[in-house]
């Protein structure tokens, strides 16, 4: 476990140098863009944890343990929008922050801002081209097509932290009632659910153009 727990250390640190420096889906998508998108490309996250205690995936830029795996791009899109990628979905149901551990220093932010927490649920959609969707509200229908009512696309800053909080500290009911000192967070992050591992997955960021839709 020591030992386990020290690659993984090593791991999450790598995330902090980043910042310093197949099948069809049958669901029907509103909103769909009228051509392809010629050179454009999305961000995209992959699962790289799963905690089995909490029932919890670490998703994020990239699979820190697939030696060929590469980093996601937040500033100019990672994947070609023609490709058929899984939309990683979310339900923010406000559920309190279970006891993981945060590990590292953290870089450019705390270490806590790499590794949040979403308050909620993901999954994932069969893979679909990201040039199929004409907007944010298009991919958003889309996930609460697929899981219901509450879901919507991920985000690139749907985890939240707040300073300090590992283990037992900032967590469950402690989480809750500090709410008001939450910050937002970016890179990866934590929720519940046990998503594929296998492909990459289109997710949204609010202040960046690398999207495969409008904002």
């Amino acid at each position: 476990m020591q030992t386990t727990s020290i690659i993984f250390a090593v791991l999450v640190l790598k995330i902090y140098q980043i910042d310093g420096n197949e099948l069809s889906s049958e669901k029907t998508i509103a909103g769909s863009q009228s051509k392809q998108l010629s050179g454009r490309k999305g961000l995209t996250f992959i699962k790289w944890d799963h905690l089995v205690p909490y029932g919890i995936d670490l998703v994020g830029c990239r699979d820190w343990y697939n030696p060929n795996g590469f980093n996601c791009d937040p500033y100019r899109g990672d994947t070609d929008c023609n490709e058929q990628r899984t939309v990683l979905c979310a339900k923010i149901d406000n559920s309190p922050r279970p006891p993981y551990l945060v590990l590292g220093n953290g870089a450019a932010m705390p270490a806590a801002f790499y590794v949040g927490w979403t308050l909620g649920h993901i999954s994932t959609t069969l893979p679909v081209a990201g040039s199929s969707f004409r907007n944010r509200a298009a991919v958003d229908a889309y996930c609460a097509q697929y899981f219901g009512t509450g879901w919507r696309v991920a985000t690139f800053h749907d985890g939240k932290f707040i300073r300090n909080m590992n283990g037992t500290t900032y967590a469950g009911e402690s989480w809750t009632t500090n709410a008001s000192r939450m910050e937002i967070g970016g890179w990866s992050y934590y929720a519940f659910g046990n998503v594929r591992n296998d492909v990459r997955s289109w997710v949204h960021i609010t202040d960046q153009p690398a999207n495969c839709w409008s904002s």
